[in-house]
């Protein structure tokens, strides 16, 4: 997938407050993975098959989760975010 097919699924999933962060790229230059920011404590992930995953910061955690690398979050399947080009 390109990276403007990716952008325009994640558009319409309608989630307010996301931001933008990452894209990962293939050696072909198809999109691997995508990261976001929805808010100050949720991180989004999509694969290149746009199946989507989430890492929720608790409260605890705050100070420990550097979020200037976003791949290295631990992140669990979340359908709710799926997308569909």
């Amino acid at each position: 997938m390109r990276t403007a097919d990716f952008e325009k699924a994640i558009e319409a999933l309608g989630v307010q407050g996301l931001e933008l962060l990452k894209f990962r790229y293939q050696l072909n230059g198809g999109v691997s993975e995508v990261f976001a920011r929805m808010g100050m404590l949720t991180f989004l992930k999509w694969d290149a098959g746009g199946r989507g995953f989430r890492f929720d910061i608790e409260q605890d955690m705050e100070g420990c989760v550097v979020v200037d690398y976003p791949e290295y979050l631990d992140y669990r399947r979340d359908k709710d975010f799926d997308l569909t080009f």
